[in-house]
């Protein structure tokens, strides 16, 4: 008896360790999901190199006018937001990164990629323009608040934001040890008290994937009165940007800062 015993506990503790290198090799094709190439009639692509990899960039230039930079989600083709964005930012120029890997961008993609990438993006479009907002959702929050948090920015829009990866893995794999196993650990909490401009979170009622609990824990890192939440009643983590709430609340955040001398 105490054999068979010793030998289930050992095929278990066996099974145990296989799961956790297994979601230890393959975490990065958990975490992103790469699209091919996609075509637009809504604006020109350009292609931005920064360590040895082209990204492809999708911009709509206005003249004189305050630049909006886009991170999407992780399994996100930006290029589906542009004819949206031009109806909802429609003063602004837009430019729309496909992170390594997708879209048609060199390369795959890694967390020191990716706020290295959105660095180079930044550094190209300040030289155009003088006033600077970035937008991120669900993935894109890591690095949307990594550029405010090293770069000046007019203002910071988070969709579906999280505290980090580390507390979003534990949150859907709470018997693994993620914190010993993470390698893009997007610690978006430690970033976030080092920004000083106005921040807006819009957190989906429902959300499925990045629970209330742990978008909270980003909203409370950042300095008192610093960010401004909406719930956009209804709604879940990829149904958050059909209701007429977050339309409202993207133009309100906007015109308040315009009409504050932006």
């Amino acid at each position: 008896m105490i054999k068979v015993t010793l030998l289930i506990l050992s095929l278990v503790c066996l099974g145990y360790v296989g799961l956790c290198l297994f979601l230890y090799l393959l975490q990065r094709s958990v975490l992103y999901y790469p699209h091919p190439p996609s075509r637009s009639i809504e604006a020109e692509a350009f292609w931005l190199g920064n360590d040895n990899h082209k990204l492809k960039i999708w911009q709509v230039n206005k003249e004189d006018a305050p630049a909006l930079i886009y991170f999407g989600g992780n399994a996100e083709d930006v290029a589906f937001n542009l004819e949206g964005f031009k109806r909802l930012f429609p003063n602004y120029s837009l430019y729309l990164m496909n992170y390594r890997g997708y879209g048609g961008s060199s390369g795959s993609p890694s967390e020191t990629g990716l706020f290295s990438d959105s660095i180079a993006l930044y550094d190209y479009v300040a030289k155009n323009h003088r006033h600077i907002v970035v937008m991120g959702r669900s993935l894109g929050t890591g690095m949307a608040v990594y550029l405010a948090a090293e770069k000046p920015v007019k203002a910071v829009i988070l969709i579906t934001p999280y505290a980090s990866m580390v507390d979003l893995a534990k949150h859907h794999y709470p018997y693994v040890p993620v914190n010993g196993l993470l390698k893009d650990r997007f610690e978006s909490k430690l970033w976030a008290p080092q920004i000083k401009d106005p921040v807006l979170n819009l957190i989906a009622e429902y959300d499925e994937v990045i629970s209330r609990k742990i978008s909270d824990g980003l909203v409370k890192s950042f300095s008192p009165g610093i960010a401004k939440t909406v719930v956009i009643k209804g709604t879940s983590h990829n149904t958050i940007d059909s209701s007429p709430d977050y339309n409202l609340s993207l133009k309100t955040f906007l015109n308040n800062l315009e009409e504050a001398g932006f």
